[in-house]
């Protein structure tokens, strides 16, 4: 009897529905955001809601639940809309997406980076449509626009994700390849984007104080920015109106190497904790970040 591929049913069931999702005008899938799938995930399902409440909470204690909630129906509202904004991103046009995220930055000082043959960091927060953010990658500057990803445990959406996030010019590599990537390089100055707030191991990070608590961070973005000399820059991405986002950076520093040690790494938490602490309801609270306590020996 043929083994039952569970993998490749789950998803040939759901591919039709999702190019549907994909193929339908903005207006009509937040109203699908607004009155099905926020209903179903924040109020029938409560998805992961004891965790971002937790989360909130922690971050927060000087607010009142009222506030707290408020705050957390934001989030699961932008959630919502990130999910079907995602799906859409099978069929936006690369004109479409251009006109809905949109980069405010300097670009004489990225093309003085590429002209001295200068590859940049990008560090940021899961905040905003950090999606679009990896689908636009390879079509905004000079240097190519490269980032690491976590593979999905289905290979069949594994490969539907990586191909429209590829889909106009980002190159993709798993995280376990970053390192071997990026000293390879890629036949010319690129820049690379690293996602730095997810729970990283307790012994085997940077620990500083964020949004109230001992937070661990992963070293690799300082890491990679002092051992080949990269520039680092902080990826604000803020959203201008429903459906439309601005993306700013703010210079982290140019000389990597004469910074004190994890000095970049605190500016990236500092920024960071600024950015969701004006709007936080842009930001991935679902996420379990604070799973891993400070050890005692760790100052």
């Amino acid at each position: 009897m043929p083994k039952i591929n569970l993998q490749a049913i789950s998803y040939y069931l759901a591919l039709p529905f999702i190019f549907f999702i994909s193929i339908l005008p903005f207006w009509v899938l937040y109203l699908i955001s607004d009155f099905f799938l926020y209903p179903v995930l924040y109020l029938l399902l409560g998805y992961r809601k004891k965790v971002v409440r937790e989360n909130l909470l922690n971050a927060f204690p000087e607010k009142d639940l009222k506030e707290i909630i408020k705050i957390e129906k934001g989030f699961y509202h932008h959630l919502c809309d990130l999910f079907l904004e995602s799906f859409k991103s099978l069929t936006i046009s690369k004109k479409e997406l251009d006109k809905r995220f949109v980069f405010e930055v300097d670009q004489q000082q990225l093309n003085d980076w590429y002209d001295n043959n200068r590859s940049f960091v990008m560090t940021l927060g899961h905040y905003g449509n950090y999606e679009w953010l990896a689908q636009t990658l390879g079509s905004q500057f000079k240097h190519k626009g490269t980032a690491p990803y976590h593979e999905l445990s289905n290979s069949y959406f594994d490969k539907m994700f990586y191909d429209l996030r590829t889909r106009f010019g980002s190159i993709l590599y798993t995280t376990t390849e970053t390192y071997k990537k990026i000293a390879q390089g890629f036949d010319g100055p690129f820049t690379v984007a690293l996602g730095n707030d997810q729970s990283a191991p307790p012994l085997k990070s940077y620990w500083t104080t964020f949004l109230n608590q001992d937070t661990s961070f992963f070293f690799g973005t300082e890491m990679i920015a002092v051992k080949f000399d990269m520039p680092v820059v902080f990826v604000y991405i803020s959203q201008v109106k429903r459906g439309y986002y601005k993306v700013t950076f703010e210079l982290i520093t140019d000389k990597p190497k004469e910074e004190e040690k994890n000095s970049i790494l605190e500016r990236h938490a500092n920024l960071l904790e600024k950015q969701i602490q004006e709007k936080p309801e842009f930001w991935l609270w679902s996420h379990r970040r604070w799973k891993h306590k400070k050890p005692e020996h760790i100052k």
